[in-house]
């Protein structure tokens, strides 16, 4: 999905970024033109993203916090159509954070990684953490269906949005709920690119972790 691309090119944007702010300071500009050397399907980007590559904001983006990480803010508008449901799109929007390389940080991270150093993938209610970005507990695959046909498959209201819609709802692949706007914060997801032994608490997920 187009989402998976934009976020695995924005982790990679962010982990230059990462790297840069060890030398230098990181400004708006660096982001727009670092995440179109990281799209590996431009053509997907195109296709559901309005604008493109050149569609994706960084606007909010805070490039050094108070903690020392550097918090990619990603947000784009997108849109996809189906036969008789008709045109379906909202906003997307997620933050990416990467610790900034500082110091002897900067030192060490050149050195051999670990098991535990490789990179997972989290959310804010951290569950469990995921070894791929694609994995359906963070991609969550939306599908539009007709009410009664959400509810005859044992789906209830969200309880953000409440599913309101005078036709079309969206139902997810393991979720128990439908909504009624594509901007629903129960379609949201925050996902965060961390280094494994930074989630050492957190058991792996069922379906990526083998």
């Amino acid at each position: 999905m187009a989402e998976a691309v934009v976020y695995e090119a924005a982790a990679e944007t962010v982990e230059y970024m990462a790297e840069l702010s060890y030398i230098a300071d990181c400004s708006y500009i660096i982001p727009k033109t670092r995440i179109k050397l990281y799209i590996d399907d431009e053509k997907l980007v195109e296709k559901y993203i309005d604008g493109g590559v050149s569609g994706i904001s960084f606007l909010g983006s805070n490039y050094l916090d108070e903690d020392g990480y550097v918090c990619l803010n990603v947000s784009y508008e997108f849109n996809f159509k189906l036969p008789v449901l008709g045109d379906f799109g909202g906003e997307r929007s997620y933050v990416v954070r990467q610790k900034a390389y500082k110091g002897d940080e900067a030192e060490t991270s050149n050195e051999s990684t670990s098991a535990d150093d490789i990179y997972v993938f989290v959310t804010d209610n951290r569950e469990a953490y995921h070894m791929s970005r694609d994995c359906s507990h963070l991609n969550l695959s939306i599908t539009p269906c007709t009410k009664a046909q959400a509810k005859k498959q044992g789906y209830s209201a969200c309880e953000f949005c409440g599913g309101e819609s005078k036709g079309s709802v969206l139902v997810t692949k393991f979720g128990d709920k439908y909504h009624g706007r594509v901007d629903c914060l129960g379609l949201k997801r925050t996902v965060y690119r961390v280094k494994k032994s930074q989630v050492e608490d957190l058991g792996g997920c069922e379906r990526c972790v083998h």
